[in-house]
């Protein structure tokens, strides 16, 4: 009688990848070879001026870096650490080559998602570890997260490129694009708040017109808001396209 507990389980098969029509994937799912960070996949479309999904390319890094100049033994800041291209340039500058006084790089982001890969990537370009720091926060606390970490008035200089990255845009769970079908989040940090749909599901139009004003500067924000909550009664807004 053989004993099966000496036998080792079988390899797993492993998975088939994404189907797609055609010759070229896509949507976000389909286009698996630039989201695992394929090195040819990724050569052709920046050689075509393209951005590979699941990606950023920092704008004028040659301009930053000339304005900030960073040098070994500063402090700077990144605002927003996003796909993490300015803050690995600003990185590479500040190590000290004789390993006496690195340079310190504070790195703000409040997506908790893209922030975790980025700074695994950062990391694995082996800068020293005490030179790198990411703060898990909007960058609407600078001020006390800066004082919390005992370098407030100390620091030589800020990058401050706000808005969205490619990142949230290129996938569409995240809900920031309607180009693709997707719930409607919006969050950057989904941990924390509440998804898009919901507040939909709750506000009314005096509150809408006022975030429409506040955050997107719409002139017809008050139609804006009253086209919404129309449809939002005839049929719950639940996802990108419906919006």
């Amino acid at each position: 009688m053989s004993d099966d507990s000496q036998n080792p389980p079988p390899p797993e098969k492993p998975k088939r990848r994404v189907r797609y029509k055609g010759s070229h994937p896509r949507n976000f799912k389909e286009k698996y070879k630039e989201r695992s960070n394929d090195p040819e996949m990724i050569a052709k479309i920046i050689a075509k001026g393209g951005t590979p999904a699941g990606t950023h390319r920092p704008i004028m890094v040659d301009e930053i870096l000339e304005f900030l100049d960073p040098k070994p033994g500063q402090i700077l800041v990144d605002a927003t650490l996003g796909f993490g291209g300015h803050s690995t340039e600003i990185l590479k500058r500040l190590q000290d080559p004789k390993g006496e006084n690195h340079g310190h790089l504070i790195s703000f982001d409040r997506d908790p998602i893209e922030s975790a890969k980025t700074e695994a990537r950062i990391r694995e370009q082996g800068f020293a570890p005490d030179s790198f720091t990411l703060v898990r926060s909007n960058y609407s606390e600078i001020t006390e997260r800066l004082k919390a970490l005992g370098v407030y008035g100390k620091v030589d200089g800020v990058l401050a490129d706000l808005g969205l990255s490619s990142m949230q845009i290129d996938d569409p769970a995240r809900g920031f694009t309607f180009k693709t079908e997707g719930p409607l989040d919006l969050r950057m940090d989904p941990s924390t708040g509440e998804p898009a749909y919901t507040l939909l599901a709750t506000t009314n139009e005096q509150q809408l017109t006022q975030w429409l004003e506040l955050n997107s500067d719409e002139p017809r924000a008050r139609w804006v808001a009253k086209a919404i909550l129309d449809q939002q009664k005839k049929k719950p807004i639940t996802t990108t396209s419906e919006l």
